[in-house]
């Protein structure tokens, strides 16, 4: 996989929902490993693979489609402390959400809250003045070297969710939902500025769901939810700048601050339809959602690429299930499609020539790249539960999914009147299992998962990066660093949950 064209539309899901899950596509353009900060919501089927086409999910339904917390019933408390870690030291984190639900005659409702600590990224030791690699500087040149002092700053994220809802009768329900993220972290973003001295991050994230649901009997129901998710933050990247001082005829380095936005915005419709076959033990399921994402702002990151100054998007998810319960068992599998189109452009800094002579003014497009994304998701999972006695249940669960990124890139740069194209592909599995205990109409269940198959910047062997100022093309002057590296990484995600009815 080469990472020239690291264009990363949603580098990080920005949605606080399961990942796993299609109501918010993330398009994906280099294989970059997304990490656990949003996969901490209560779920069901986690342990089997994520399965939700064809297998109901009791714990998260009601946050992908208010309207389906019309199958509440009294008053239940819940909560589902997640860890998770990414290896090489690439990224980690606690999340603690606690909530309750409750259903009184035909209204219904739920609330949530969460607390998140994410741990620093990036590169922890000193950052070197590019002047200290750079052969042409002269004798006099005294190197600067700045501590990162990111860790003075606030690592935690604050959540809340709420959903109220309806029961209208004959099995219809309709309701909405509002989250809320207040965010001073987003993990590993410090990667991608391996040169600063410091990113401080803040910024927050919202998503508003509609939903209706419709029972026509046992296993057999619809739904649509009509979303709009907000992501936007503000990264400020510390630098060090040397400037040639010719009073002291030496060069001179000084601190500089640059604000870098990140911002996306999401509208979305999401439909799916549930229902048994003739045989009672098997269920079978449809979904098909559409997202139109825009990216009015990205961030320049400090990798060796040409960034991305803005972009859109259109992803669709098509797709189907299986799944049979047959006395202690049940099986499931799910198949998605996901057709995507995207486009991302450059606009120049200021007025600059074209290799033919004509004069790009500043804001004018530079370069424009084109995705066309075939991508597919499969899903299976498997569990068995064993009866221990009277309302007392062991069950055990294993899965997987498979997610397999196949796009073609069309790239028209011109400045050098010159047009490339080529073709990226990656698969990313992830492997999951776990094990619950109801008992009394209560639950509690371990969950976890692993995830490969992607990576995420590093660094060389000496503990840190060293860079060095390079020539490019006029009007995208930026600094590439050589001890860079992308390494595979592991992602794993622990969720120990809990449910306890009240009343």
């Amino acid at each position: 996989m080469t990472y020239r064209f690291v264009l990363v539309l949603a580098a990080t899901v920005p949605a606080a929902l399961n990942p796993a899950r299609a109501q918010v596509i993330a398009v994906k353009t280099a294989p970059i490993a997304d990490g656990g900060q949003f996969a901490f919501l209560p779920s069901a089927n986690l342990g089997m693979g994520g399965l939700s086409i064809a297998l109901p999910d009791s714990a998260l339904d009601p946050f992908i489609n208010p309207a389906a917390g019309s199958r509440f019933s009294g008053v239940r408390v819940f909560g589902a402390p997640t860890f998770f870690s990414v290896t090489r030291k690439a990224g980690g984190g606690l999340t603690l959400p606690l909530g309750a639900s409750m259903s009184s005659g035909p209204w219904f409702t739920q609330l949530l809250v969460a607390m998140q600590d994410i741990e620093r990224t990036g590169n922890d030791g000193a950052v070197v003045s590019p002047l200290a690699v750079d052969a042409r500087a002269p004798t006099s040149t005294t190197d600067v070297v700045v501590t990162s002092d990111d860790g003075n700053g606030s690592r935690e994220n604050r959540y809340v969710h709420g959903m109220l809802g309806r029961r209208l009768g004959h099995g219809f329900s309709v309701a909405s939902s509002a989250s809320w993220w207040r965010l001073n972290a987003v993990d590993g973003v410090e990667l991608y500025y391996p040169s600063s001295a410091s990113v401080r991050q803040r910024g927050e994230a919202s998503d508003v769901r509609i939903g209706v649901f419709k029972e026509f009997g046992r296993r057999h129901s619809f739904q649509a939810v009509a979303l709009h998710n907000r992501f936007a933050m503000t990264q400020d990247v510390a630098s060090i700048e040397t400037l040639w001082d010719p009073t002291l005829r030496q060069f001179t380095s000084r601190s500089r601050v640059e604000p870098n936005a990140d911002h996306t915005d999401t509208w979305g419709l999401h439909l799916a339809y549930l229902r048994p076959l003739a045989d009672s033990t098997w269920n079978i399921g449809a979904v098909l959602t559409g997202n139109r994402i825009t990216q009015p702002r990205l961030p320049a990151y400090d990798l060796p690429e040409v960034p991305a100054d803005a972009g859109r998007a259109q992803a669709y998810n098509i797709g189907a299930g299986i799944s049979r319960s047959h006395g202690p068992l049940v099986a499931g599998f799910e198949a998605i499609y996901e057709p995507i189109w995207s486009r991302s452009w450059v606009r120049a800094d200021e007025a600059t020539e074209s290799r033919d002579g004509t004069v790009i003014q500043p804001g004018a497009t530079a370069l424009e790249n084109d995705f066309r994304f075939h991508n597919a998701i499969a899903r299976l999972g498997l569990a068995v539960a064993l009866p221990i006695a009277t309302e007392h249940a062991l069950t055990l669960e294993a899965g997987g999914q498979l997610r397999a990124i196949r796009y073609r890139l069309e790239q028209q740069d011109v400045l050098q009147i010159s047009r490339t194209a080529s073709t990226q592909s990656w698969n990313e599995w992830t492997r999951s299992w776990g094990v619950s205990y109801r008992f009394a109409g209560a639950a509690v269940q371990y969950r976890g998962n692993l995830t490969t198959g992607a990576s995420r910047p590093g660094f060389d062997e000496d503990g840190g990066a060293v860079f060095a100022t390079a020539d490019s093309r006029p009007g995208f002057g930026s600094t590439i660093p050589f001890g860079l590296r992308f390494d595979d990484v592991r992602t794993t995600t622990h969720q120990i949950s809990f449910s306890v009815p009240i009343r």
